[in-house]
């Protein structure tokens, strides 16, 4: 009897994270935000004033430093990151 293929072979599991992000007060601070998130390789699942919600399929998370710099390039400030449980 032959079994199926193993669907799951190669998947990676996201881990998912919010990040509290300072200085953001509009649509175009969201949408700045969005496309250096993106741009960074991480799956953005929300952008709202003050806050993002991203995921990665990096073992040890997002690179903080990369997403502070990027941020900060822009005039925004990652005041903090914390995994996302559920």
């Amino acid at each position: 009897m032959a079994y199926p293929e193993d669907d799951t072979a190669g998947m990676t599991q996201l881990m998912r994270y919010v990040l509290t992000i300072d200085n953001m007060c509009g649509p175009d601070c969201i949408r700045w935000v969005r496309e250096r998130l993106v741009g960074l390789g991480l799956v953005v699942d929300r952008v709202a004033v003050g806050e993002a919600e991203v995921a990665t399929a990096h073992v040890n998370g997002p690179d903080l430093k990369a997403i502070q710099a990027a941020l900060e390039s822009g005039g925004y400030q990652l005041v903090g990151a914390v995994t996302k449980v559920g």
